[in-house]
């Protein structure tokens, strides 16, 4: 950050934050160009993200947690369950301390988790972009510990898991509730399933929100399947035209 940005920084919190997260957007976009070309995937990813903040991540706090966007629902694109790697062997050119630092990076599922340069605070001024090394480029397997949607998954009967599209399900809370959407009928309503695999309707213009429905979670997976599920009479009758 330069004097003029410090200076009104200092006179307009906002636009210092604004031009933290600016900068940080250009190193971790900087990064990712600098991989070998056999991770062309996880480059696209960047392409077609919105790259929003690096924040403290409890989980492993020697890394930065990279906050990333994705439009509409291009994550389902990329997001490939179980393909968690780490990634080490990179290199910038620190200005600060006159010297390589070494770079890692934690992908989740396919998707770019978190970032470590080592004797950083990632800021822009302190490297020299042009200066990243990737030739002693390594990638190894790296075991996250399961998350809700994991152990979900994992609890269902794989008649059930045959039918559901991992990469595409996800947990929302909706009234305070967990529901796991098996289902997207778009503008926020879903298809869902609770812990015990009841199915509900979650529509928001509808009276009642959340309405259990009286069907299995199997017949409604092999409806959906077999194209029978209407969605539009579901619709219709759930504003109970």
């Amino acid at each position: 950050m330069n004097i003029l940005q410090k200076a009104l920084g200092a006179i307009f919190p906002p636009y210092k934050y604004n031009a933290i997260r600016k900068e940080q957007r250009k190193l971790f976009n900087t990064i990712i160009e600098a991989l070998p070309e056999k991770l062309s995937e996880i480059k696209n990813q960047t392409i077609n993200s919105n790259f929003y903040d690096l924040t403290n991540w409890e989980l492993y706090p020697d890394f930065k947690y990279v906050a990333i966007g994705y439009v509409g629902d291009t994550v389902f694109k990329y997001k490939k369950r179980g393909n968690n790697y780490h990634i080490s062997g990179l290199r910038i050119f620190s200005k600060q301390n006159n010297h390589f630092e070494k770079i890692e990076l934690l992908i989740q599922d396919n998707l770019v988790a978190g970032l470590k340069i080592t004797n950083s605070t990632y800021q822009l001024d302190e490297f020299k972009l042009s200066s990243i090394d990737n030739t002693n480029f390594s990638m190894t397997r790296f075991d996250f510990p399961p998350n809700e949607i994991d152990l979900f998954y994992d609890s269902l009967d794989s008649n059930i898991r045959e039918k559901l599209n991992y990469n595409e399900l996800f947990d929302i809370d909706f009234n305070g509730r967990t529901f796991y959407v098996i289902y997207d009928l778009e503008d926020g309503n879903y298809i869902a399933v609770d812990n015990k695999q009841n199915v509900y309707s979650l529509i928001h213009d509808a009276e009642p929100m959340i309405l259990k429905m009286k069907i299995t979670f199997l017949e409604i997976l092999e409806q959906i399947e077999n194209n029978q599920f209407d969605v539009s009479a579901h619709f219709d009758k759930r504003y109970g035209k």
